[in-house]
């Protein structure tokens, strides 16, 4: 990359940067810090943390990892009596692809609003975006909002209030999409979702809502119980954001975190320590809270028109960059 790109790079994330703070202040917004380095940085079972060991004076280990979110810290922030809070911060994921549309290091935006649910959650995105591509001269088409549940009916012909992995697993075999006997009912989900409904969204904005139950992770259900409170928004086929009603209720989340806990052990990956002070302060977060985490770098790419991550990455981690 020429110095010339690298300076406009720049240029451009300070005024995504600023154009986000100036968004949050104005709405009485909190800006923090998290901690990159935990003891306990996720448990869900498809990510991959970076590892490391923490030594003392005394020589002493202590295991931890690098947050792949900021979100256990946040939600403690929230549990000590904050209303508002956003953070900009960079995270990290291990056992990715590298380039396209994957980076280990990236940036990632990530806020909370106690009073706020996912439905409102999605309108203060949408203004967000807007803000941001304003700022660049663009103004964005309708932001479509379509209900996951209502897209698998439309292109599989499947009712996933019904559907059980036998089903999921069987419209794979349908649509001649590898399955391993291993694949959990999520990743079923996941193999038809990339397969059959991604890949039809179409370039304009598109928040896609309601996943399935198995795919709340740290949401709140809807009153069926079929459904996280979650959604996503993709703007020219890139998947940017991921935003919940989030649980508050510490039982049920403990319960998650085991049954993510088992999952990772049954994979082989290391199984994280469950944070304690997460689960103590969650009860003093009200409900509902609205939460979402932004991938500053695809949202920068999704603005300016660039398809790959680099683009957009001056200085990035390249196994290639040093000499042997």
């Amino acid at each position: 990359m020429c110095m010339d790109s690298i300076k406009t790079i720049l240029l451009e994330r300070q005024k995504i940067n600023d154009a986000i703070r100036s968004f949050f202040r104005e709405r009485n917004y909190v800006e923090v810090e998290t901690p990159l380095l935990v003891s306990s940085p996720g448990m869900e079972s498809n990510l991959m943390p970076f590892e490391t060991i923490v030594i003392d004076d005394q020589g002493k280990k202590y295991p931890g990892a690098f947050i792949t979110s900021p979100e256990y810290s946040m939600k403690k922030i929230l549990g000590s009596g904050l209303e508002r809070i956003f953070t900009i911060t960079k995270v990290f994921r291990n056992g990715e692809e590298l380039g396209g549309t994957h980076e280990p290091e990236f940036s990632m935006l990530e806020w909370y609003s106690q009073g706020m649910n996912y439905k409102n959650g999605m309108d203060e995105t949408e203004l967000l975006v807007r803000a941001i591509a304003k700022i660049f001269g663009k103004i964005l088409p309708v932001f479509r909002r379509l209900c996951l549940r209502d897209l698998f009916q439309e292109k599989i012909g499947m009712d996933l209030d019904h559907a059980i992995s036998t089903d999921l697993a069987h419209a794979c075999d349908q649509h001649d999409i590898h399955r391993d006997e291993t694949d959990t009912e999520s990743d079923l989900f996941y193999r038809l979702f990339l397969t059959l409904v991604e890949p039809f969204l179409g370039s304009d904005p598109v928040f896609i809502y309601d996943y399935p139950v198995y795919q709340a992770a740290l949401s709140c259900l809807t009153p069926d119980g079929h459904y996280g409170q979650r959604f996503e928004l993709y703007i020219d086929g890139l998947e940017l954001c991921n935003g919940f009603t989030e649980l508050t209720d510490a039982e049920e989340q403990r319960k998650r975190f085991q049954e993510e806990a088992d999952e990772r052990q049954k994979l082989g990956k290391t199984v994280f320590p469950i944070d304690e002070q997460f689960l103590d302060l969650l009860p003093s977060v009200r409900h509902p809270t609205f939460g979402n985490a932004i991938g500053i770098d695809r949202l920068h790419m999704a603005i300016t028109g660039r398809r790959k991550i680099e683009e957009v990455i001056p200085l990035m981690f390249s196994p290639y960059a040093v000499s042997k």
